[in-house]
């Protein structure tokens, strides 16, 4: 069966040929099986862990804010973070976490990149 002739990589910044629409150092997570993986009781674990998170920092780590805050791994999962342990939460508004989602994902693109930290 023939091959379609190699391609750029579908990240804007990368120059690599490749075959897959992405060349490998780009290729995108698998995410299809996070709800296999989180398990069917991890709902209410994650409720119970988050509930516990808000009450031991009720206020975004960052900037001070009170509202709407979330709970965010500080080590992403897709990088090796633990899911359940409290040293790898911290809360953030939904501004501030929106923030260092973006910062996550260019470090994961970019690699070289800086980070920004509050």
């Amino acid at each position: 069966m023939p091959t379609s002739p190699p391609t750029r990589c579908g990240d804007p910044e990368c120059q690599e040929l490749t075959t897959q629409g992405r060349c490998e150092a780009h290729q995108r997570k698998a995410w299809a099986n996070r709800s296999k993986e989180w398990g069917s009781g991890s709902t209410r674990k994650w409720r119970e862990t988050r509930a516990r998170q808000l009450d031991r920092e009720p206020t975004c780590r960052w900037c001070g804010s009170h509202d709407a805050l979330q709970v965010d791994h500080i080590i992403p999962l897709s990088e090796g973070g633990s899911k359940w342990d409290s040293a790898n939460l911290q809360t953030l508004c939904s501004g501030c976490h929106e923030v260092k989602s973006d910062q996550d994902r260019r470090q994961r693109t970019h690699p070289e990149g800086s980070r920004l930290t509050f």
